[in-house]
Parts: C-alpha cells; structure tokens; sequence
C-alpha cells in the first residue's frame, strides 16, 4: 500500500510516456506473480476503457492547440502536443486503474481497513472515530462486488420481462432507470439489515477493538519497498518531464 501511494505521488509530478509504460509493465509484471489470472485482468479493465477513451477525446481536441498540427479535417485539428497529452493522460489513468487492481485482487478488505485503521490511530487524540472509518470502508469494499452482481441479476430478470437495452446511447441511457431503481432500493435494504446486524453483535461506536490479526513489517515487506522505491524513483528521475 506504501508502495502504491508512492507510485501515485511520482505519476502525478511527470507526464512522461515511458514512465507509464514501466509502471504498468512493472504492476502487470507483479500481479502475474501473484498468480493472479490474465484473464481476470482483462476483465477488470473492461470497464475502464470508456473512461480512457473519453481522456483521449478530450486532449486530443482540446489541449495544446499552440503546437504543430498534424491531421486537419472539417472543424478539428489534431496537434502534436494534443496527441502527446492524450497518450499521456490515457496512460496516468490506466496507471491508477492497474495501482487499484494491484491493491484490490492481491490484498483481503478487511486486511486493507485494519492497516487503514492503523495508520489513523494517532487522530484519535482529535476524537476522529477511526475504527468507525475502517468499518465503513471495509462495508464499501465488500459491497461494491454485491451490488454489481445484484445489478446483473436485476439486467437480467428485466430483460425476461420484455425491456429492450438495446439501441443508442441516449436510449440506453433512458433505460437505465429500470436498473438504477430496483438496485438503489436493494442497497437501503441490504443497508437496513446490516445496520441490524452490526446492533445486535454489540457494537459500539467510538470503541476501542481489539484485532484478530496484528500487522507488522517483516524484512521482505522492507526489501521489497526499499527495491520497488529505489526503481521508481530512478525511473521518475531520468524519464521525467
């Protein structure tokens, strides 16, 4: 997780192509290693090419109008420095996408809330309710993959019901309601009885909890970090710009 924040700092201060080229070879590299399915990679990306392309559009028609031009055509002008900033900014987002999935499929929530909670420990001298945090972002983790099977299972029983969601994007769009409301209920639901839920297991706002794991750094967790940070960093400073 350390290693991912300090990936994410470095991204943010460059817009060099190599740069993100290397860190998504190096992620991919190492989400292979822990044995983690191409093909599970390729499906979690799936969803994200939208966002990609809409970064690409925008740069490509908008940013860098002031440099050469390369392809002229009716109203738009696509410009050296705009293809640049499209490929660059496409990449830095493919870069935070790959960081998310190299957290998410390699690391238990609820191991991720503990070490969260963890590291918020000392707010606690300001009355920040910490494992209250944690809690709440353990539930989000572990509701987002519920929520996204219950909206496949609702897609699905409207679809036997005779609705079409097919057609154009704006049709699409309309149609949407007929899965954003069935599905908007079924979280207050699932919401209602885990607030139940958490009640009748007594808990208490503002407690302290005690861990059934406790987290500590070994030596490979420094070597690694001490490696992957070293290789960033050398990568940032001699490809940076």
């Amino acid at each position: 997780m350390l290693f991912a924040i300090l990936v994410m700092m470095l991204s943010l201060f460059t817009t060099s192509i190599i740069f993100y080229l290397a860190l998504i070879a190096g992620l991919l590299l190492m989400l292979r290693l822990s044995d983690i399915p191409f093909r599970t990679i390729l499906r979690n990306v799936r969803p994200f090419i939208i966002l990609v392309s809409i970064t690409a559009i925008y740069h490509l028609i908008f940013s860098a109008r002031d440099t050469e031009t390369l392809v002229s055509f009716w109203i738009i002008r696509l410009t050296e420095g705009g293809v640049y900033m499209a490929v660059s900014f496409s990449l830095r987002v493919l870069v935070f996408v790959t960081i998310a999935f190299f957290l998410s499929l390699t690391i238990v929530p609820a191991d991720m809330a503990e070490v969260i909670v963890g590291w918020l420990r000392p707010l606690r001298r300001f009355n920040v309710p910490v494992h209250d945090l944690g809690l709440i972002l353990f539930i989000a983790m572990r509701l987002i993959p519920v929520l996204s099977e219950e909206m496949d299972t609702i897609r699905k029983a409207q679809i036997v019901r005779g609705v079409d969601f097919s057609g154009g994007l704006l049709t699409r769009a309309r149609k949407l309601i007929y899965l954003l409301i069935p599905v908007f209920q079924s979280a207050i639901r699932r919401a209602d009885d885990l607030a139940l839920a958490i009640e009748s297991r007594g808990y208490v706002s503002g407690a302290e909890r005690s861990t059934y794991r406790e987290f500590a750094f070994a030596s490979r967790d420094l070597v690694f970090l001490a490696l992957a940070t070293a290789v960033s960093v050398a990568l940032f400073v001699l490809v940076r710009k």
